[in-house]
């Protein structure tokens, strides 16, 4: 994915209205003023709109530390794999850092609350305060947060790898691996990929993860629009669920799903948003 400017703009084939319509945050400083020109990450979230925000591994730049709370440098320091590390701590950096400018709060500041729906217990999708909702996942070297203002959304990217027959058994629906087996074999990797995408973001809109089978959804082909088709069982939310497909660059695949109305999707990078940061906290030592 090449690089693209802190605030590149809708993607494209979505509808929606501008970002600073009714309902918006007002993060104080930021609508209309002279940090929302410089720094368009700044801009209040409308409801409706959900911004996407990109990063990679080698922006985990040691100055990001001190932004996590105890939790979150608990968890980091219990990796072991340095790549998993630097995937961590970009990831729950910049997902602290756009937060905070939607609340007008220090990153370090917001309070990311990770509440498991069915148990309780301290494991989840972590989320800011009332009304922003987000999701977050990294895979290989990229990392991707998403935030949207009172939409629940579920995020998931994933690196394209060996393709793994025993896997596809256990995760996807029967029609779901007929069209799979059909596929040339190499093709096979990135549209097991596909398919484990949406299902993976669907299921962390919802708040469920993996404690809701895989293999009870099913949505549309690989090369097909992404679509929600069925989800058996007792689990199945009331609301619609919405999925798009997202370009993650070369060897990965990724997809959003959101619980109700439609969203106009915004695409920004993240690793400047990082550099930025780390910049100033250097400075500031």
């Amino acid at each position: 994915m090449t690089a693209r400017a802190l605030d590149a703009g809708p993607e494209a084939g979505v509808e929606g209205t501008a970002a600073s319509g009714a309902g918006a945050l007002e993060a104080p400083g930021t609508e209309g003023g002279p940090l929302a020109r410089e720094h368009p990450w700044a801009a209040p979230l409308a409801p409706g709109h959900c911004q996407l925000w990109w990063a990679s591994s080698a922006d985990a730049h040691p100055a990001l530390h001190e932004l996590l709370d105890a939790r979150e440098r608990t968890r980091l320091a219990a990796l072991r794999n340095p790549g998993a590390r630097d995937l961590y701590l970009a990831a729950h950096a910049l997902a602290r850092v756009v937060a905070a400018a939607q609340l007008g709060l220090e990153p370090a500041e917001v309070d990311l609350t990770v509440v498991c729906k069915h148990c309780g217990g301290p494991h989840g999708k972590p989320q800011p305060p009332d009304p922003l909702r987000m999701s977050l996942s990294h895979s290989g070297g990229r990392v991707v947060v998403a935030l949207a203002h009172s939409t629940a959304v579920g995020v998931d990217i994933e690196e394209i790898g060996p393709y793994a027959p025993d896997v596809a058994q256990r995760v996807l629906a029967p029609q779901e691996r007929v069209v799979l087996g059909a596929l040339p074999a190499a093709e096979r990797p990135a549209g097991f990929i596909r398919y484990w995408t949406r299902k993976e973001a669907l299921l962390k809109s919802t708040g469920d993860g993996l404690a809701v089978a895989p293999e009870l959804l099913r949505v549309t082909s690989p090369d097909a629009p992404p679509r929600l088709l069925s989800w058996e069982g007792p689990d199945r939310p009331l609301l619609p669920l919405r999925l798009y497909d997202l370009e993650a660059g070369p060897g990965h695949r990724a997809a959003l799903a959101a619980v109700g109305a439609p969203l106009r999707l915004a695409h920004h990078d993240g690793s400047a948003l990082l550099r930025l940061h780390s910049t100033e906290r250097e400075l500031a030592s």
